[in-house]
């Protein structure tokens, strides 16, 4: 498998969904994320927002930048 292959599959992986956080994410400090039975780095979309989350939340995977999931806390409803 060439590394062209190995580009074209990773883009049509989707990098939208639910993950769990198990490292806390801290306004601009990253931590990591589960998401697709993966760990992944990730930090806080908007981290004006000032929130911190801790380990087992549950985020929302909105975008990928590098290697980095950028995330939002989900609602507290859901």
């Amino acid at each position: 498998m060439g590394i062209q292959t190995l580009f074209e599959q990773t883009e049509d992986f989707s990098f939208k969904g639910r993950g769990r956080v198990v490292q806390t994410i801290n306004g601009y400090y990253s931590g990591r994320i589960r998401f697709q039975a993966t760990y992944w780095p990730a930090r806080l979309l908007q981290p004006e927002i000032n929130c911190v989350l801790a380990p087992g939340t549950w985020v929302e995977v909105i975008e990928r930048e590098g290697l980095t999931l950028l995330v939002s806390p989900f609602p507290k409803s859901e």
